[in-house]
């Protein structure tokens, strides 16, 4: 089997993805270019932003997939934003259905939405919450919306803030990792790909309800490995 991933993102997913699918995905290898697979090989390439990952890349994408032939899933992963994962799901199979876009018959399309985007599933991290600190710039945060008991996925931005609330999340988790003296920036997110990181997460969609978005895209994951 090979997967064909098109990430929104152009610094962190393009990163983090690898790291994870190393562990998620433990027989398959990336490679460089679209008509290297061969078998159990994985191709991740930048959408470069929204909206041009759906107007230019995704048509890209397909027309790439459907001249090699060697891929079983076109795995296209997008932020949900301020939009419902369903809503955002419907706009994409919208615009699949209105252009036409229509991949060859041995290939299948994964929608993975990331509600509200990939840092919203990195603040599912209880362990790396801070529990005693003094950090003000976190505290504030914390004391609007506690993630380590709240689901990140419905948590909204204060009415004070300005910008959206994708934003929002992502400003809260620099502040969380800042309080526990770790780094997060897009440009270099090393630590939330770690497979400790990973696992935490894991366990937090295991054992509840929370995340409802990642436990897609590890699901997702989980069915590849089940159906080699």
């Amino acid at each position: 089997m090979n997967l064909y991933f098109l990430v929104e993102g152009k610094k962190t997913e393009p990163k983090i993805y690898p790291q994870w699918l190393t562990h998620l995905l433990p027989n398959f290898s990336q490679i460089k270019f679209a008509d290297e697979a061969t078998k159990n090989n994985y191709y991740l390439i930048s959408g470069k932003g929204s909206p041009r990952i759906l107007t230019v890349e995704l048509p890209n994408a397909v027309a790439e997939i459907n001249q090699y032939n060697n891929y079983d899933y076109l795995v296209f992963v997008i932020d949900a934003d301020d939009m419902s994962t369903q809503e955002k799901t419907l706009e994409i199979e919208t615009f699949i259905q209105t252009e036409n876009i229509v991949l060859n018959s041995s290939c299948q399309l994964q929608i993975i939405t990331q509600k509200y985007c990939i840092e919203t599933w990195f603040l599912g991290n209880r362990k790396v919450y801070p529990r005693n600190t003094n950090n003000i710039d976190f505290l504030s945060h914390a004391q609007f919306y506690d993630v380590s008991q709240q689901d990140p996925e419905l948590m909204q931005k204060p009415s004070s803030f300005i910008g959206s609330t994708s934003i929002y999340h992502e400003n809260y988790l620099r502040r969380m990792l800042a309080a526990k003296n770790s780094r997060y920036s897009k440009s270099y997110p090393k630590e939330v790909g770690e497979q400790y990181y990973l696992e935490a997460l894991q366990q937090r969609v295991n054992q509840t309800s929370d995340l409802s978005s990642l436990k897609n895209f590890f699901n997702f994951c989980g069915s590849v490995l089940s159906n080699p």
